[in-house]
């Protein structure tokens, strides 16, 4: 038999999907299976009141990463430059990670290592580059360890670092990428242009009201949500998208929401809009994770202002101090400024997906955001939905895949969050010290083992070793083979050699991110209605620069 014969039933297709939730997950997701089940499947968001913007995004600038213009933008046909003018977006090249090495007062500044040199590295969007089946950083360890470089890993096996100085572009001025990037949008205008395309674009429906109840089958299944206001909503297929709330896996499910043990310790969320104008002060073309004594603090730059943030446990920082030291980081009176106060306890929901009910993002697992990838994760969430997509009769394999990848992410991003704190030389809190003591998870207790007995990483270690190289540069020797390999040490000092040609003309030929954004965002756009949907030039696809 060529085929499995299966009959075809329609009364077991997935036909209607409500989505609960119009957060930014929540039009995201619906606005991605609108458009890739069109017709074949309607789609309902249930707003509830807790999604209005005040309420939820005020203020919050997110952070996108690269592969969202795939996943999602150009799957709704909307060019990058089309959103971000709608969403007063900027550049991001990498994170820059300030003060994870030095115990002092909070400060945004750099504060000067051993020798002098200021305490910062940064960790491009960018890949590692690879040099005969080793990741470049492990001939820069070798040039280390014989002395034949002082340069930090970050400069000399990336181009952008450089960048990140001169506060240049990613793209040249005719819209070339030079190199892979993100961006930083702001959280309102985006979750209001997805539901505007969601529902004029991809006719998603909509209806307002809290989830009150469910009514179940004999198997468990949700049928119908009934909400407030008497409106009930039928489906076959339901997402909770309510964020850290939760209503529907944890409020009418009941699915159990526990701690992780060995993950960070914070859970409480200080967020606040700081006025900037770029076009006297420029626009950095990054994002920072700046460590505090009891904590850590971003900022996310817009054209015309910086979200901003503070990370702190609550077992050693009430909410006063907390607020008290974002404002004073950035000059602001806290009686004045609009500061948001946010719990997060970090834990995760047993299962995201249960019966016919799937949980993204922040609604299955809440996470120190070191240990969140936002909406990048969310859509790769969506993805495993889009390509698992059920059938009434066949409900447990798909989710118990998803389950199980869901779970295999949460804890891929929490090792990357502990090991900051984890290998950061930082003891001069106790907030420190209690990190220094939290379990390992058995993955990166052998990623920590590998990379001081000197053993490359194994698949998947890559973004863990990475940290390990910036923050103890002097933790383990180089692979012992590279000694023994002429041929591969040569290419390496080649590829040194042309990454840091590389810097020198981009750094001649880009453009300042100031200059291109103001460009952008003051450009007449083109009518959309005249205007056939098109992709802007991949970030992930950069021209190649000799």
């Amino acid at each position: 038999m060529d085929s499995l014969d299966i009959p075809e039933d329609r009364e077991s297709r997935i036909g209607e999907i409500v989505v609960v939730g119009g957060t930014l997950a929540g039009w995201a997701a619906a606005a991605r299976l609108a458009a890739t089940f069109g017709r074949a499947v309607g789609v309902t968001v249930l707003e509830t009141p807790q999604d209005a913007p005040a309420a939820d995004a005020s203020g919050r600038v997110v952070a996108l990463a690269p592969q969202v213009q795939g996943d999602l933008f150009d799957r709704l046909g909307l060019q990058e430059e089309t959103w971000m003018r709608a969403c007063s977006a900027s550049f991001t090249l990498a994170v820059r990670y300030v003060n994870w090495r030095t115990g002092k007062a909070a400060h945004l500044s750099p504060h000067p290592l051993p020798g002098h040199a200021p305490d910062f590295f940064d960790r491009p969007f960018a890949a590692l580059p690879e040099c005969e089946e080793f990741p470049l950083s492990e001939f820069w360890r070798l040039r280390r360890s014989t002395g034949e470089t002082i340069e930090p890993m970050d400069r000399a096996c990336f181009r952008e670092p450089p960048l990140l100085d001169a506060l240049r572009s990613p793209r040249w001025l005719d819209g070339r990428a030079a190199v892979p990037y993100g961006w930083h949008a702001d959280a309102e205008l985006l979750t209001r242009l997805l539901r505007r395309t969601a529902v004029q674009r991809f006719g998603v429906r909509t209806a307002q009201g809290m989830p009150l109840g469910a009514d179940r089958d004999g198997d468990g299944m949700l049928t119908a949500l009934c909400t407030t206001g008497g409106t009930r909503l039928a489906g076959d297929l339901f997402l909770d998208c309510t964020g850290p709330a939760s209503l529907l896996l944890g409020g009418v499910l009941h699915e159990p929401f526990t701690a992780v043990a060995g993950h960070p310790l914070t859970d409480r969320t200080v967020t606040v809009s700081v006025p900037h104008d770029s076009a006297v002060a420029g626009i950095e073309p990054y994002g920072t994770a700046t460590a505090l004594p009891y904590g850590w603090a971003w900022h996310r730059p817009l054209p015309d202002r910086i979200g901003a943030g503070l990370v702190c446990a609550s077992a050693w920082t009430d909410e006063e101090h907390a607020v008290r030291t974002l404002c004073a980081l950035w000059g602001l009176r806290p009686g004045s400024a609009d500061v948001r106060v946010h719990s997060s306890p970090a834990g995760a929901a047993r299962r995201a997906w249960v019966h016919n009910c799937v949980a993204l993002g922040p609604a299955a697992r809440s996470a120190d955001p070191l240990a969140d990838d936002g909406l990048a994760g969310v859509l790769r969430q969506l993805g495993r939905l889009v390509r698992d997509f059920p059938d009434r009769r066949f409900l447990r394999a798909p989710a118990d895949r998803f389950n199980r990848a869901a779970a295999g992410d949460a804890a891929a991003a929490g090792d990357l969050a502990q090991l900051l704190y984890r290998a950061a030389p930082r003891a001069d809190t106790p907030f420190w010290r209690a990190h220094r003591e939290l379990p390992l998870s058995d993955a990166l207790s052998a990623c920590l083992e590998g990379h001081r007995a000197g053993l490359p990483p194994e698949p998947g270690e890559t973004p863990l070793r990475t940290l390990l190289a910036a923050l103890d540069p002097q933790g383990g020797p180089p692979p012992a083979a590279l000694r023994h390999r002429t041929a591969a040490r040569q290419a390496a000092d080649a590829h040194f050699t042309r990454i840091r040609r590389q810097q020198r003309i981009l750094l001649e030929t880009l453009p300042s991110a100031q200059a291109y954004l103001h460009r952008l965002h003051t450009r007449r756009a083109p009518d959309a209605r005249n205007e056939p949907a098109r992709r802007a030039p991949a970030p992930s696809r950069p021209v190649t620069v000799a």
